[in-house]
């Protein structure tokens, strides 16, 4: 029998992403743990995670690549990070990740910041449907 949402007690299911450029592994665990104490204070199920110490220009990022599968394959409901420039600084990758979550349905979550005054910071407060 398949549950839609609406119909059952639902915990969403969340992925948390974190990044660091700096090269410093206590930074980007440092932002796991306020994103891991956000999830577990509003009775999210977090279903994955990821840790990178990567540039924001970097192409070879796992971690990202990973969370972006679970998107497609519906296997998450909500995206927590700290900010946005985790996921990219340059407003055509960052555009193209946040559309790739809208596609799918999944809210994005930031901890750090408000994410309307953050998409403004990104020139992309008009661009998104909200």
């Amino acid at each position: 029998m398949e549950y839609k949402k609406e119909d059952v007690l639902f915990f969403p299911r969340v992925w948390l992403y974190a990044r660091t450029g700096s090269g410093h592994r206590s930074v980007a665990e440092q932002q796991l743990k306020e994103l891991r104490e956000w999830a577990t204070c509003n009775g999210y199920c977090v279903v994955g995670q990821s840790c990178e110490c990567a540039k924001a220009n970097s192409f070879w990022r796992p971690g990202l690549f990973s969370m972006l599968r679970a998107v497609r394959r519906g296997d998450v409901d909500t995206v927590a990070v700290t900010r946005l420039s985790r996921f990219a600084v340059h407003k055509s990758k960052l555009c193209h990740i946040l559309s790739v979550l809208q596609k799918n349905g999944v809210v994005i979550h930031t901890c750090n910041c408000q994410l309307k005054y953050d998409l403004y910071l990104h020139g992309l407060d008009r661009v998104l449907v909200g």
